[in-house]
């Protein structure tokens, strides 16, 4: 089990995502813009950081920048459309990918950041 922030705009795409990775016994929190990112970073130490594919690529490094001074030693897991827009990240999921998939990738970020 582990703490997973949501981060994105598009809420049936949050929504299906938090479902997913809830049945998977996680716990998930949401945040769509910068003032819920900080205050879930302060209150919460997350494993792992989905930042959504609905938010635009400047927006995204935006938000890498804030996760970095906010929420330290979290892996960074970047869902996009068309191809990985955040290089930095830790890993990328396409959006077409199933929940299953996500979920599968989200596991493998657990165990890296558990390892280290």
């Amino acid at each position: 089990m582990a703490n997973i922030l949501c981060i994105g705009i598009d809420d049936p795409a949050m929504q299906m995502k938090q479902a997913a990775l809830e049945r998977a016994e996680h716990t998930v929190s949401l945040a769509k813009d910068v003032r819920q990112v900080v205050a879930a970073c302060s209150g919460i130490q997350f494993d792992v950081i989905l930042i959504g594919h609905s938010l635009p690529a400047k927006e995204k490094l935006r938000v890498h920048e804030l996760l970095q001074d906010r929420c330290n030693g979290a892996k960074i897991l970047e869902q996009h459309v068309a191809g990985p827009e955040l290089a930095v990240a830790d890993a990328h999921v396409s959006a077409s990918e199933s929940a299953e998939d996500l979920v599968a990738v989200v596991k493998t970020l657990i165990s890296e950041r558990k390892s280290a």
